[in-house]
């Protein structure tokens, strides 16, 4: 007679499960996978900022240091109506301060205000912006009405977070007494003259070197190719000027029936 054997019954089988040290290990393996992942995207996060930063930086300061060359390059000045045409250029503060007047290209900010009055004094300054840090102001009018007209108005916004606007000016040789051609000057003394070279310096954002200056600075040097306009060819008259042994220009060609006068009117050949 054989014996059958059961198998053991289900009460006996012994429990499987995770015991409290190994539950302990998995959650701070679970902890130290989404750490590594937190951290690796707030440093993409910061990376792109940075990137995003610079980039918005580089662009301001292309935009603001093109459209402070343009009003340099076209400036203009007429010796017959001198006190409109005035060149004031103010490097005593923490930031410099330029107003000339400029013939304005069509595609200069803000251009659209004035339509086809492109002759127009131009001004920029640093100031204070509500967030506590300093803009770079753009104002331009019309030149007849810029003695009248409010300053606050056609205000443009060229730049945010200015830490540097500082104005250097070469004079031509004899122009400034005292001073030799190749000397750079912190402040231009003749309001009435256009300097004939001037270099500017813009910086933004916080970032500094050991010396304490601004870390990324855009430098331009920029070559004013106008000058003061005589008071005759200003008023569309130059004076003719004779060559020696020449006949006058009014003068009939040899050979010519001589000028009638008309009754009442002009010469008439």
């Amino acid at each position: 007679m054989r014996l059958r054997r059961h198998p053991p019954s289900a009460a006996r089988r012994p429990q499987v499960a995770f015991t409290l040290l190994e539950l302990m290990l998995a959650v701070t393996l679970f902890g130290l996978v989404l750490t590594a992942i937190y951290s690796t995207w707030t440093a993409i996060l910061r990376t792109a900022r940075v990137g995003n930063d610079v980039a918005a930086n580089a662009q301001r300061a292309r935009i603001a240091a093109r459209t402070i060359e343009d009003a340099l390059v076209s400036a203009v000045m007429f010796q017959a109506n001198a006190p409109l045409y005035t060149f004031h250029a103010d490097t005593s503060g923490d930031f410099a301060a330029l107003s000339l007047v400029s013939r304005l290209p069509p595609a200069f900010p803000g251009g659209g205000y004035f339509g086809d009055l492109a002759v127009r004094r131009v001004e920029f300054s640093v100031e204070a912006a509500p967030d506590g840090t300093n803009d770079l102001i753009l104002r331009q009018l019309p030149l007849l009405q810029s003695e009248q007209a409010d300053p606050s108005t056609r205000a443009i916004v060229l730049a945010r977070d200015v830490r540097q606007f500082s104005l250097e000016f070469l004079g031509r040789p004899g122009q400034v007494a005292g001073m030799r051609s190749d000397e750079w000057l912190r402040e231009w003394p003749l309001t009435n003259a256009l300097p004939w070279v001037v270099r500017f310096s813009l910086a933004f954002g916080g970032g500094r070197d050991r010396w304490g200056r601004p870390a990324e600075r855009t430098v331009r040097t920029v070559l004013l190719p106008a000058q003061m306009v005589p008071g005759a060819s200003s008023l569309g008259s130059a004076p003719v000027v004779p060559m020696p042994g020449a006949p006058p220009t009014n003068a009939p060609p040899p050979g010519a029936p001589p000028v009638v006068p008309a009754p009442g009117g002009r010469p008439v050949n």
